[in-house]
């Protein structure tokens, strides 16, 4: 098979990835679900369970294309895009030090008055683990330069900055002013460097 169609076939793995990962997340399908009796954290455990699936899926449809690269690999550009990667790690760190990574994995019960999360990294951007995942596809893409792991990076930032204005949505919907107040506040991906009146 043509490279053309190869990297076709991984544009609609993602897109395949990301109607049915948005298409879970609807909150008329988790009442839905709720309403039949699957509970919020079984119903949590089954949308991480089907989002970790068709991600591998998906990268491992592109294992199988032969890498061409777009730019050389060296020791600097491997460092790079370590350091890069290291970096969204870290954030991911900082990140959870405020909310429960069991419950975002569907492991623990999520609070049934969940509070809005405005201190420690959350007082810096609003959507951290955003910033943390479009670094690890920097990091990815840049570490192993490859026109399939830029696909990939491609794709998922696309529906990151989609996914992130939903989100948004949902933010106001829940905390409702609040939310907007945080949000006049407090940028979405990217801090503001300096110091603070």
């Amino acid at each position: 098979m043509s490279y053309p169609f190869n990297y076709l076939m991984i544009v609609l793995g993602w897109l395949i990835f990301g109607f049915i990962h948005s298409f879970l997340a609807s909150e008329k399908l988790k009442l839905k679900a709720y309403g039949k009796g699957i509970s919020p954290l079984n119903y949590r455990r089954l949308y991480t369970l089907l989002s970790v699936i068709l991600i591998l899926a998906v990268l491992l449809l592109g294992s199988f294309i032969e890498p061409v690269y777009f730019m050389p690999i060296n020791k600097s550009s491997e460092s790079v895009g370590l350091i890069i990667a290291t970096f969204g790690f870290l954030l991911t760190k900082l990140s959870f030090k405020n909310t429960s990574f069991r419950s975002f994995l569907g492991l623990k019960e999520e609070e049934k008055s969940p509070k809005l999360q405005k201190a420690g990294i959350y007082a810096r951007i609003r959507h951290p683990l955003y910033t943390a995942t479009i670094l690890f596809l920097i990091g990815f893409a840049i570490f192993s330069p490859s026109y399939v792991n830029l696909l990939h990076a491609v794709c998922l930032f696309i529906y990151l900055m989609i996914g992130v204005q939903y989100e948004e949505k949902r933010l106001i919907r829940t905390f409702g002013k609040e939310y907007e107040d945080y949000k006049e506040q407090v940028p979405m991906l990217l801090p503001r460097f300096g110091f603070r009146k």
